[in-house]
């Protein structure tokens, strides 16, 4: 990959990696609720090409920030549907109120409008935009992903970990953008890092709750994922109290999810009597955002 980038022009490979990098900010912000932060990356995707010494690009402006959305859609529905098929409709339904509570206004009915026209069942389901890709195929596309990879209402796990997995991307597109040496990029953080920073919130001791990484189940993998997103952005010795006691309420947030889990798993299942059992549905083939 950095041997294809090395051969493009400068001022293409800046724009890759930062249209790479607000596309996938605004998944980010839509998952954590920000539409304050969603709606200015979705006006600073559309204004970036006007900015003084910029290199005319020919191309729809919003093209390549969707493109870049859909790949996360297409990742999310693959890794879905190896649990069992995922409708459009459950798409649709899903990405509706991220719509209608986080969208700018001025995108808001034209996107509700266009989601609504998106075939049912598991038919192709186009959120590309074509051609033509605008800010409306990036708002629903960007929501789409956000309600895939922000919990999908239980299909996925380690949602703290999948937002990480995107953060670090978003980080290697803005090092890509501002052309900083491989050696200066801070795109990972270690274990030990992300142990230290819990060493610090809390007791020495409470580190060894986390096992080791063959040991660990998907809610401690989440809770080294919330430690290190904080350090990515935010180096330790930087912490402040408000952000270690923000640190804290995500952390028992996960554990209060895992023991919810944990719980209605132990419950014994209730089998109703004279229900008939659906057949089964063959596997469908993969959908791709295209």
């Amino acid at each position: 990959m950095n041997d294809l980038m090395g051969k493009l022009p400068r001022p293409l490979v800046e724009r890759m990696g930062r249209m790479s990098g607000m596309a996938l900010r605004g998944i980010i912000a839509l998952v954590d609720e920000q539409p304050d932060t969603f709606a200015a990356l979705v006006e600073r995707i559309g204004t970036w090409d006007d900015d003084p010494g910029r290199t005319a690009y020919p191309r729809p402006r919003y093209q390549f920030a969707v493109t870049e959305v859909l790949r996360i859609v297409n990742d999310a529905f693959t890794a879905i549907e190896e649990v069992g098929p995922l409708p459009n409709e459950a798409v649709v339904d899903g990405a509706r109120p991220l719509i209608e509570r986080f969208a700018p206004a001025e995108y808001r009915d034209a996107a509700l409008e266009k989601l609504a026209a998106l075939p049912p069942g598991s038919e192709p389901m186009n959120l590309s935009g074509g051609e033509e890709a605008g800010a409306i195929d990036y708002v629903i596309a960007a929501t789409a992903a956000a309600w895939l990879i922000g919990g999908a209402s239980g299909r996925m796990a380690m949602q703290q970990s999948v937002r990480l997995t995107l953060l670090k991307q978003v980080r290697y597109a803005e090092s890509t953008a501002s052309g900083a040496p491989e050696r200066e990029q801070v795109n990972e953080i270690s274990d030990a890092d992300a142990f230290a920073l819990l060493a610090d919130l809390y007791d020495e001791e409470y580190i060894r709750l986390i096992p080791g990484p063959r040991d660990r189940g998907p809610w401690e993998w989440d809770m080294l994922a919330v430690l290190k997103t904080h350090l990515l952005e935010t180096p330790a010795d930087a912490t402040t109290p408000e952000q270690a006691e923000e640190l804290k309420a995500k952390l028992l947030t996960v554990l209060q999810a895992a023991t919810a889990t944990l719980t209605k798993a132990t419950k014994p299942s209730v089998r109703t009597v004279g229900k008939r059992a659906q057949p089964k549905r063959q596997p469908k083939r993969q959908r791709k955002g295209k």
